[in-house]
């Protein structure tokens, strides 16, 4: 699931996203602004997805790196836009392909807004957290 969401993240946004570090282009470090994704906890009701009728709520952190303030918002709205987003029959707009996986909720969490690093570095983050709720597809 996890590598699915990343997936979903990076094309949907347009931007690199790395899982738990900075995400790397042709074995180099990409240049701002990237995403990171970081699983969290997750809790499941009865059998984890070996029960078709079973759940997992799996929690997910995307946080948002720039060199400026306008980037880190413009990526952060994309990436709640990736993860949201709804067409008007219901379908998610942007689809995490994770294979044997139904993807029936998103929420969002926590929407911790922009935070500068200091006056020494340039940097700006966004942290938002993701709860995608899913089971076992027959």
């Amino acid at each position: 699931m996890t590598v699915a969401f990343q997936a979903m993240l990076a094309a949907a946004t347009g931007k690199p996203c790395g899982r738990g570090r900075l995400p790397l282009v042709a074995g180099h470090p990409c240049p701002t602004p990237y995403s990171v994704l970081y699983p969290l906890e997750s809790r499941y009701t009865g059998a984890p997805l070996g029960d078709k009728t079973e759940d997992a709520h799996l929690v997910y952190q995307v946080t948002v790196v720039a060199d400026r303030e306008d980037q880190a918002e413009w990526l952060a709205d994309r990436v709640r836009r990736a993860v949201l987003a709804r067409e008007a029959s219901g379908q998610w707009v942007y689809q995490i392909e994770a294979p044997g996986t139904d993807v029936w909720a998103r929420q969002l969490l926590l929407d911790d807004g922009l935070e500068e690093a200091g006056a020494d570095v340039d940097v700006v983050t966004a942290v938002q957290r993701y709860e995608l709720s899913a089971s076992a597809t027959p």
